[in-house]
């Protein structure tokens, strides 16, 4: 397998426990060198890991690797080598896996649609419900109308995410206890770079292996 546009990983056990993040270089044909914090300790047993890497075309590739030939480069860094044994999938380029997470976010309307002539705060205070690669579906107090443009960040990834969305429908929910009306807003993501979609990608990842685990426990 050859990876087209990768430059950051994700090195798990073979139990998905998250070990470390790592860069990705290019070593030779069959092979590549991830950067890894100092402290990471190689395994004396079989060498074999499950590491996640974010490639901008191919998407978000999970394989079984094998690593060794820990070289150091800097005292905080150091040089692994890594030989993809197995392709396990990429499902994750699909743009309709969701999971389920509430995130507090304030969502910003940048752009109306044309007719629309009502008001709206700056800012809004929202919750997410799912977000995918390719969308997300959140609740505020306010109907922010069809064909609008919103933009938020997320701050839980790995560093923080402007993400700009057009909103495709709004749901009137059940109103709190409090009698405040809320709607629902499922919404496209829109103007993606590829850099911040490895990086959505990668929350999600890390996002769906914690609830495989809440599940097993």
């Amino acid at each position: 397998m050859v990876l087209k546009k990768c430059r950051k990983a994700e090195v798990y056990d073979l139990s998905d426990n998250l070990l470390c993040a790592a860069e990705v270089t290019r070593a030779s044909l069959d092979g590549y060198r991830l950067i890894v914090p100092a402290d990471f300790e190689l395994s004396d047993k079989t060498g074999v890991y499950k590491v996640v890497f974010f490639d901008g075309v191919a998407g978000l590739i999970h394989t079984v690797c094998v690593l060794g030939d820990p070289l150091n480069i800097s005292k905080e860094q150091q040089s692994i080598a890594c030989v993809i044994r197995e392709e396990k999938g990429n499902d994750q380029r699909r743009s309709d896996l969701k999971v389920p997470v509430g995130v507090l976010i304030e969502v910003r309307c940048i752009r109306k649609p044309a007719g629309f002539d009502g008001k709206l705060p700056v800012r809004i205070p929202a919750c997410t419900t799912n977000i995918s690669a390719g969308g997300v579906y959140f609740v505020c107090e306010h109907s922010i109308p069809a064909d609008a443009h919103i933009q938020f960040e997320l701050h839980e990834s790995s560093k923080p995410l402007q993400l700009t969305a057009s909103v495709l429908r709004v749901d009137a929910l059940e109103p709190l206890p409090n009698g405040k009306q809320q709607f629902g807003h499922g919404c496209r993501f829109i103007n993606m770079k590829a850099q911040a979609e490895a990086e959505l990608r990668s929350y999600i990842f890390r996002q769906e292996l914690a609830l495989r685990r809440k599940e097993r426990e």
